[in-house]
């Protein structure tokens, strides 16, 4: 599935649930933005990235990991954390995923 923009602005505050080896866990959309396109050709789409807040206490590792929402379905995406602290939620693990 191509994804774009216009599908998750209107989801941004909302949670998808990511299944782990651990069990579920829900991640909070908190920003969904198109990067800068630098004189990317035509013929390539314009990246895409997912800002998340997790859960407290929970650390995912830069994996590929089963994602879902009723809006988008459920699909194997690759989620990394951000290093750093979450702007929206001071403590809580923040996570990107990128469509290049």
């Amino acid at each position: 599935m191509h994804f774009h923009l216009a599908q998750f602005q209107p989801l941004v505050g909302a949670g998808f649930t990511v299944h782990t080896s651990h069990g579920p866990f829900i991640l909070t959309l908190v920003e969904a933005g198109e990067a800068p396109r630098r004189g990317l050709p035509e013929r390539f789409r314009t990246p895409l990235s997912l800002i998340f807040d997790g859960p407290p206490g929970v650390l995912l590792a830069h994996d590929s990991y089963r994602i879902g929402h009723p809006a988008i379905g459920e699909h194997v995406l690759d989620i990394a954390p951000v290093l750093g602290a979450s702007a929206t939620a001071p403590g809580m693990p923040q996570y990107q995923i990128l469509f290049a």
